[in-house]
């Protein structure tokens, strides 16, 4: 791998900011009441405000930073449905009949959710269904796969193919993978564009959005909410926390269950047409089966490669993590060796012990989170469904209610695990490149 040569530190802020819209439009002053109070202006919480205040509810949300500042314009700008349990391990945790919901719903009904919602907003984010190349590590990663593939296909109706080994050099320019899994219906956009428009439509339905405003405390006050923020008191009569991966501490209960891992991406200076036409023929999305779970895809005007992944499991230098995913990048693809790091960021992602987002509620609050990494579709659509859950609309009937957020005794609020993980996702690593290089 050639090191990463460069004579100035790469931008600190996500690559989507450089065509970010500032937040605009807070109100003066704070309501003395209101219906619903949404906790953080993501994707989860401005269409949760927008289904809510579609239905005459009146709803205010905070934000301890500017809206747009968290993971939803930070992440890769992929958008696609699945998780990482098989639906064996579903069907044993959660039973068939639960299990076959989880999986329709996680793999059809948020993708089709949200790409409704992009539409009938008229959300301008560079959204377009690419379609996702999974590069597989191995020849046994791609048997396990194929199989498993024949066992979705016949719960649910996916458009996925395998691409062999042989024919791997139409989708993708390199022969690092042994062959690959094509889903057709999975896209990519700007992602701090569509929270944009999310939140513009969100305000366009009437709700009113605080940012650099925490929530301090949430008190019950008889039948209703007194929710404290930094900007004074408002009543409520509920509350909607939807703070994934930036869940506060003080927010104990929630804290406890959600562990926050940091995602690191890097941007490249723009490259020549010829290369981008060499590395990537098909302009897809792509991911892969390693536990490095490196993801990468092109700017959506097809100039830049942008590269996410484990560079680390806790908060490091950034021009580590720079260095590595350069190493990660190169490593694919030997001919971007030389191009040269314009930005490096990282987000915080809000994974679950059991890998599934929920909705639910304790001590009467309502929270939807627990993304583990998809969120840019199932985000929205949650926060749809807790919306509806929380007007007593039947439509908001979904299985991830049944998902549960579970915790652990040793866990509480600091994740000091994470460390000790990555050590052993290294030497996983590690042992993986050894057997494939044999």
């Amino acid at each position: 791998m050639a090191p990463l040569k460069e004579t100035n530190m790469p931008n600190p802020n996500p690559y989507w900011w450089d065509d970010f819209t500032p937040f605009k439009n807070q109100p003066e002053t704070l309501p003395v009441e209101c219906d619903v109070v949404v906790v953080g202006a993501g994707l989860t919480g401005c269409s949760a405000a927008l289904t809510l205040a579609k239905a005459g509810v009146k709803v205010v949300i905070f934000d301890t930073e500017r809206p747009g500042f968290g993971a939803s314009t930070r992440n890769g700008g992929m958008v696609g449905g699945g998780y990482r349990l098989s639906p064996e391990e579903m069907d044993a945790r959660f039973g068939f009949e639960t299990s076959q919901r989880l999986l329709v719903e996680a793999n059809i009904d948020s993708l089709a959710f949200a790409s409704k919602r992009i539409v009938d907003e008229n959300i301008d984010c560079d959204f377009n269904v690419y379609g996702r190349f999974r590069g597989l590590w191995n020849k046994a990663d791609y048997d396990d796969t194929a199989r498993a593939l024949d066992k979705l296909r016949k719960r649910v109706p996916v458009r996925i193919d395998m691409v062999p080994k042989e024919q791997q050099r139409r989708e993708i320019g390199t022969d690092f993978y042994s062959g690959g899994m094509l889903i057709h219906d999975h896209g990519g956009l700007h992602p701090a564009k569509y929270l944009n428009g999310m939140l513009a439509a969100a305000q366009r339905a009437g709700a009113q959005v605080f940012g650099e405003t925490p929530v301090e405390k949430i008190t019950k006050s008889g039948g209703d909410f007194v929710v404290t923020t930094s900007k004074g008191n408002i009543k409520t009569e509920s509350v909607l926390v939807a703070t994934n991966g930036y869940t506060p501490r003080n927010f104990s209960k929630l804290k406890r269950r959600i562990i926050p891992l940091s995602s690191f991406l890097i941007a490249t200076e723009e490259l020549p047409r010829d290369l981008v036409d060499e590395i990537m023929p098909t302009k897809r999305m792509y991911v892969e089966t390693r536990l490095r779970h490196c993801y990468y895809r092109l700017s959506p005007d097809n100039k830049r490669f942008i590269i996410g992944g484990r560079a680390a499991m806790s908060n490091v230098l950034s021009g580590n993590t720079s260095k590595v995913l350069h190493g990660l990048m190169s490593e694919i693809f030997p001919q971007l060796s030389h191009a040269k790091i314009t930005h490096s960021w990282s987000g915080q992602t809000g994974f679950t012990f059991s890998f599934l987002p929920n909705i639910g509620q304790i001590d009467g609050i309502w929270h939807a989170l627990g993304y583990s990494g998809s969120g840019n579709a199932m985000a929205p659509y949650l926060g749809h469904k807790a919306a509806l859950l929380m007007m007593g609309n039947k439509a908001g009937e979904t299985a991830f209610t049944k998902t549960n957020m579970e915790t652990r005794p040793w866990y509480r609020k600091t994740p000091w695990f994470l460390p000790f993980a990555h050590q052993l996702y290294r030497l996983n690593d590690r042992m993986e490149d050894r057997k494939r290089a044999k």
